[in-house]
């Protein structure tokens, strides 16, 4: 036989149950029943009724006792199939979990279960609480604010008297459970007024858990064939109510079996009521729902908000994530952009450092060449002028005294050719340029005059293929490399219309010189060229003056050194050799 399980959720326990795993057939009825007072006491009185359909079903039955709140968590774990609990419960949970109203309890001494339940207001005797609105400043208690025959028909009926049980009470708590503790608050004075479902004083006073004469209901209402004194209106009671999940052929054999209980029977007595009978009108509940603004008058936001509580999480989550994100980027764009700031201006300065190097050089170089034209021009006018003198002297020598105006003559052309030297030996004197000799490493001549040359590589797309090391020297700086970049530019000049440009540099030691060899692989010289390499107004370019290796062979000369150079197949080689650290003095 196949069991299914019922969890009764009572109002009147506290203990949470803890389902077994469903399996497909063999399962215990679960039946749940509201608790609002002790587990023991609510088992005591709901335990014949459960081994009543026990014994007609043939199957086990799970009772569970659970407060509102515990009642949620088994619901929402799919922990119960039956609920019993009060009118309001089918409604509370419809919409979310398809509860459907089965049956009504009729309790004891109630002539209609429409009218079953109420709210009592409990003060003392002494109190001065006449009217509804004294309650506002009254020191108020109460067990859960959804106790329907507690607080909630209180609520509503502070609502139909244009109060609000939440706003307008200044002092009001919740206190928990079991409801009679509540009545020894307000016995005590530590509370003015407890908010109770009806009949939990009475039934207080008959247990003789509370004197007759300490307590009272205030705010009394007159109801007929009503057992208890009540302070709101009449409300059906306790439901029974099935889980949409639960199968209705087993809803049918548990209605089937209450509707045999009479008054007589032992779980009618225990359970204090008179039978169960069908559904009644409930239609006060929907009018207690409106006048609390609650389902499903007004959309249920705090329900809404619980299922969509994992997407604002995950939502919020992402958009941190993302605003994180956001501001590590602007950081790093901030930060890089900083860099490029710096990056930009070094780069700016270093130009700006470049440029006037390259200007410095074109001086000096303008002013070697000027230097050079001189005396290549007074070495070529010397011994013309030489001649011109001498010759005119001649003449004046074989003349005689008859002729005063041709010896006027020469002795002035004597004279401008006097004048003619003078003013070429200044102007050789005035471009030459004094050495400033101190103590430096080729390398890092070589480096510098790389990088003012940097511009030149990059338009022929070429990349030199350097070997540097450490060289001390003492020479001229600025001179040695004026030497260098005259080479490397006709290095460049000769490898212009070659398809494939290599230059290569090295540098070393030999017989305590230091040496630097320029290889290009341009078009190279013919070997009556490279015999007059070095001779003044010798050059290949038509633009060219013929100076430019005839000033690097007087720096190197004057530094003590040697410039030679050979053929390389194709191209060809410039090796400059210095002494190591020679004094020049």
């Amino acid at each position: 036989m196949r069991v299914v399980s019922i969890v009764l959720l009572v109002i009147l326990g506290t203990t949470p149950i803890i389902a077994a795993e469903q399996t497909t057939q063999d399962q215990p009825i679960r039946i749940g029943i509201m608790a609002f007072n002790t587990p023991e006491e609510g088992r005591q009185r709901w335990q014949p009724t459960l081994d009543w359909l026990s014994q007609k079903l043939n199957r086990p039955i799970i009772l569970s006792m659970l407060t509102p709140s515990e009642l949620d968590i088994a619901i929402a774990n799919k922990q119960v199939d039956f609920i019993i609990g009060n009118a309001l419960t089918t409604v509370a949970y419809k919409k979310d979990y398809g509860t459907s109203h089965l049956l009504t309890l009729v309790s004891n001494g109630v002539r209609r279960p429409e009218e079953s339940i109420g709210s009592a207001i409990v003060t003392r005797v002494d109190s001065p609480i006449k009217q509804w609105i004294h309650l506002i400043d009254a020191n108020i208690i109460s067990s859960d604010p959804r106790a329907f025959g507690g607080f909630q028909i209180f609520a509503a009926s502070m609502a139909n008297k244009g109060l609000n049980a939440y706003q307008d009470i200044k002092q009001l708590n919740f206190v928990g459970f079991p409801q009679q503790k509540l009545l020894q608050q307000v016995m005590s004075r530590e509370a003015d007024v407890a908010i109770l479902p009806s009949c939990v004083l009475e039934s207080a006073i008959a247990r003789g858990l509370i004197p007759p004469e300490k307590l009272k209901v205030a705010l009394k209402q007159t109801h007929n064939e009503f057992p208890c004194q009540v302070s709101t209106n009449l409300y059906p009671g306790t439901a029974l109510t099935k889980l949409g999940s639960t199968d209705h052929r087993l809803a049918t054999l548990i209605v089937a079996n209450l509707l045999l209980i009479d008054e007589n029977s032992e779980a009618a007595r225990t359970g204090r009521y008179q039978y169960w009978s069908a559904p009644v009108d409930d239609s006060s509940v929907f009018i207690l729902l409106k006048q609390l603004e609650q389902w499903p008058f007004v959309t249920n936001w705090q329900r809404l908000a619980y299922n969509a509580l994992p997407w604002i999480f995950t939502i919020i989550l992402i958009l941190l994530l993302g605003y994180l994100h956001h501001l590590r980027v602007k950081r790093l764009v901030i930060k890089r952009t900083g860099d490029l700031s710096a990056e930009i201006l070094h780069h700016q300065h270093t130009q700006k450092i470049l440029l006037e190097q390259q200007q410095q050089f074109y001086r000096a170089q303008r002013i070697l060449l000027t230097g050079e034209m001189a005396s290549g021009i007074a070495h070529e006018l010397k011994q013309p002028l030489a001649g011109i003198r001498y010759l005119t002297q001649g003449c004046l020598y074989r003349l005689d005294e008859s002729q005063p105006e041709l010896t006027m003559a020469l002795k002035k052309v004597v004279n401008q050719v006097d004048r003619a030297q003078t003013t070429i030996h200044r102007l050789r004197t005035f471009c030459h340029q004094s050495s400033d000799y101190q103590t430096c490493d080729l390398c890092l001549v070589i480096e510098e005059t790389l990088s003012l040359m940097q511009s030149e590589f990059q338009r022929m797309h070429l990349i030199p293929e350097v070997k540097l090391q450490s060289l001390p020297v003492v020479a001229d700086a600025s001179l040695i490399q004026q030497v260098l970049v005259n080479l490397l530019r006709n290095a460049l000049d000769a490898m212009e219309k070659c398809p494939k440009a290599s230059l290569e540099i090295d540098t070393g030691l030999c017989d305590e010189h230091a040496f630097i060899c320029i290889t290009d692989s341009g078009c190279g010289m013919s070997d009556s060229a490279l015999e007059r390499l070095f001779f003044p107004f010798e050059t290949s370019k038509p633009q060219g003056l013929g100076l430019g290796m005839v000033i690097c062979k007087r720096i190197i000369e004057e530094h003590h050194g040697r410039i030679d150079a050979y053929h390389a197949h194709p191209g060809l080689t410039i090796k400059v050799s210095l002494p190591i650290k020679r004094s020049l003095q």
